[in-house]
């Protein structure tokens, strides 16, 4: 059941969901328009442990429609539909694909806006900055790892938790004037626990399907690591996997080359998650 629903939705993701009424962000800000009186008035959500629970509503009520849902089809549907939202990766696609053609005729300031718009805090010239390819990685780990991840351990309510939980993040740190800003700690801290598992678990696939005896060392050196963030440890192993030579920075090879390893890792955790099928790991 859960694997067919992660393959269903990946195809059908792959053959075009685009509109806003397949992203979670179309639904989580329909949830928080909803709620936004009650977020500025009411004192007890200024708790963070109320707050967390009111991030983690949708997540309940989801839960309650699939308990109730107890036809197979019903329900293979329904995984596979909730999976597909919670993807939600239509804007960085259409983003890493206006990158690309950017690249192509040459247009590099074009293309260094486009790689910001992605997440690219600096670029690789930059001090402290990161290759493209290593935000590419921390983006397919966000919006299809992590996913995956939650979907195995707790089905699609599971799923929804982390996709809701990566949206309102989202939304507190792009617009200052949310109402989430106020409460952006408490979301960080959710999703670097969220994160925290998922990251080590994809970082370890980039040694399986890349370059073992480069990437162990980066891997080992943040495995146990609860003070490195998230994402270096998602980007620093993938980059160090894949071994890009320097002098292919910011060019297109040095994307595709990354694309093509986080391609093989969610290959990779398919081939994981139907091995713990056939062993009755998973159900």
């Amino acid at each position: 059941m859960i694997l067919i629903s992660i393959i269903l939705a990946l195809a059908i993701e792959r053959l075009g969901a685009r509109d806003a009424h397949w992203q979670i962000d179309h639904y989580s800000k329909g949830y928080l328009n909803m709620s936004r009186s009650l977020l500025q008035n009411n004192s007890l959500l200024k708790s963070p442990f109320v707050f967390a629970l009111w991030v983690l509503l949708p997540a309940l009520g989801v839960y309650f429609v699939m308990d109730l849902a107890d036809f197979f089809l019903v329900e293979l549907a329904l995984n596979a539909l909730l999976l597909l939202v919670c993807f939600g990766c239509a804007k960085p696609r259409a983003l890493y694909k206006g990158y690309l053609n950017a690249l192509t005729r040459g247009d590099t300031e074009g293309a260094t806006l486009y790689a910001l718009q992605l997440g690219q805090h600096r670029t690789e010239d930059q001090q402290g900055g990161e290759w493209l390819g290593q935000t590419l990685a921390w983006v397919n780990f966000r919006h299809y790892c992590a996913v995956i991840f939650w979907f195995v351990v707790f089905g699609a309510p599971g799923a929804v938790m982390y996709a809701v939980t990566r949206s309102f993040f989202d939304e507190a740190q792009q617009s200052e004037e949310s109402v989430l800003t106020a409460r952006s700690s408490v979301l960080a801290d959710m999703l670097y626990w969220l994160n925290w598992l998922p990251a080590r678990i994809t970082s370890f696939g980039y040694l399986i399907i890349g370059n073992f005896s480069k990437g162990t060392g980066c891997w080992l050196k943040y495995a146990l690591d609860f003070k490195t963030p998230n994402r270096k440890v998602v980007t620093s192993t993938a980059l160090a996997a894949e071994q890009i030579e320097q002098q292919y920075a910011g060019c297109t090879y040095e994307a595709t080359c990354m694309m093509r390893l986080v391609k093989r890792n969610i290959l990779f955790y398919l081939a994981l998650i139907a091995l713990l099928t056939l062993f009755g790991g998973v159900a």
